[in-house]
């Protein structure tokens, strides 16, 4: 099974962490608005940084992915 995820779909996981960590940090609104601000100035879905952000998040993906199928080889049946 193999799962890769393009850009567009990077940007929207990145920004819906983001904004789920903004509900529940204990932050002043000064500090949620400079997070807010680095979001939409540094994540854009067109950047550079999001394409190598994507690029990151697929390697990682693929490398969860090998270690599973791995360890499901060696696991015993019986168990």
């Amino acid at each position: 099974m193999k799962v890769e995820l393009d850009v567009d779909e990077a940007w929207e996981m990145t920004s819906l962490v983001v904004a789920r960590v903004l509900e529940q940090a204990k932050l002043a609104n000064a500090d949620k608005a400079k997070v807010r601000r680095w979001r939409s100035e540094s994540l854009r879905p067109s950047g550079e940084v999001m394409r190598a952000l994507a690029r990151k998040i697929n390697e990682a993906l693929a490398e969860v992915m090998a270690r599973k199928n791995r360890s499901q080889i060696r696991k015993p049946d019986w168990r």
